[in-house]
């Protein structure tokens, strides 16, 4: 079953999402996994790669919540107005919606972040007690987002510092907390079944950040894989396919 929902996040503004539920199996909750988009990115996430996930884990008995943040896709806000932290906490209130509201069992929650959101699921596994996590063309060095703004982005006229990227009006403030926020000190903290997913020939972010985040990862149950000649975001039906089926098996074995 899929479920357009809405709920508020910590500053009162409306979060919009699907929320995935699997056939109910007599008395026990599923559990439930949250997936965070990336930078500019919505629920969907590019060629439909979120919604596809969230119905393979349904199919495999998994309820899932993947939402925008505030300021993307239909929630509230204009994404100028958004930031890292606001982001984090968005987050945050998204797996406390599903452990309330989803119907899954509360102690079973895993995170998959793409990108960005990848970061900010390396961020919270451990704050928010999650049991697993996926992180899928992850970032690990928030500053590096600085030099992506130089590379893609074009500052607009009489803007006060905004910058356009893809469409998009971005403040300077977006990457204020970068320096503050170190995803890889928050995922050595977390010792659950870690899965790291990275494409070979990854546009924007190279081999080495996945790489760190592994050597980083003090779980005991861990795999970095490597998706052959991939780009970011998996843009073919075989590597998504690849990054899907094996996500979807590492949430059905350790989740």
């Amino acid at each position: 079953m899929e479920r357009l929902i809405e709920f508020a996040n910590s500053a009162g503004h409306r979060l919009r999402g699907m929320l995935h539920q699997p056939d109910a199996a007599g008395e026990h909750r599923p559990p439930g996994v949250v997936l965070l988009h990336g930078f500019t990115g919505d629920r969907m996430e590019s060629h439909w790669l979120f919604v596809k996930c969230s119905r393979a884990l349904e199919r495999a008995g998994i309820a899932s919540l993947r939402f925008d943040f505030f300021g993307s896709g239909e929630s509230d806000g204009e994404f100028r107005d958004a930031s890292l932290e606001t982001e984090v906490a968005d987050a945050q209130d998204a797996a406390s919606f599903l452990r309330r509201e989803g119907g899954i069992d509360p102690q079973r929650l895993g995170i998959i972040g793409l990108s960005l959101g990848g970061a900010i699921a390396a961020l919270l596994a451990e704050p928010l007690r999650a049991r697993v996590l996926v992180l899928w063309s992850a970032v690990a060095h928030l500053p590096i987002m600085r030099r992506l703004a130089d590379s893609f982005a074009r500052p607009l006229p009489d803007a006060d510092g905004d910058l356009e990227y893809s469409g998009h009006r971005v403040s300077p403030n977006f990457l204020e907390a970068a320096d503050r926020l170190d995803p890889l000190r928050a995922v050595a903290a977390f010792t659950g079944p870690t899965l790291i997913v990275h494409p070979e020939r990854d546009e924007h972010l190279p081999l080495t950040h996945p790489a760190e985040y592994f050597r980083a990862s003090r779980a005991a149950i861990k795999e970095k894989v490597i998706v052959s000649c991939a780009d970011h975001t998996f843009s073919s039906v075989a590597w998504e396919a690849e990054v899907i089926g094996r996500t979807v098996d590492w949430f059905r074995q350790h989740l």
